[in-house]
């Protein structure tokens, strides 16, 4: 899934958000990159500012930097629903340990990922809630599986 932005009059598409290096293109071609591999963008005034992406936890989002500019891609979550991802992340660490912290982790990033979608139908909300929901049934059918063992 990419995501796109414009930063300082320049469109730019981030796509593979989740590897190690992220692809980032303006009208379907990569932005260069200097030396060590570093993406760069030339501003409207000529200079060069280097272009990296970085992880919010505070939005459970991914962030476009472009020189002193930061922005967050896709739609911003509201208050509520990051502090139901916390919640979410401690009570999994907390109850389930390693296993319950594993899959907390992935049902908060998931169900991020859907909300911060740029079209958002009622469905992906819907999957969006059903995806810790799905994450608390996969831990209680592993635990019990592992407990009778």
């Amino acid at each position: 899934m990419a995501m796109t932005t414009r930063v300082d009059g320049t469109e730019l598409e981030v796509s593979r958000l989740w590897s190690r290096r992220p692809l980032i293109t303006v009208a379907g071609r990569e932005l260069p990159k200097n030396e060590l591999g570093h993406y760069q963008l030339r501003d409207r005034r000529g200079a060069v500012q280097s272009v990296s992406t970085t992880f919010d936890w505070r939005q459970f989002g991914p962030r476009l930097r472009v020189g002193d500019n930061d922005q967050l891609l896709g739609r911003p979550l509201p208050g509520w629903v990051r502090v139901g991802y916390l919640v979410l992340l401690v009570v999994g660490v907390g109850l389930g340990g390693a296993l319950g912290g594993l899959l907390a982790v992935a049902a908060a990033m998931g169900s991020a990922a859907l909300l911060r979608r740029e079209d958002r139908p009622p469905s992906i909300v819907l999957a969006a809630a059903l995806v810790p929901l799905v994450a608390v049934v996969v831990y209680l059918g592993l635990a019990t599986l592992l407990a009778t063992r």
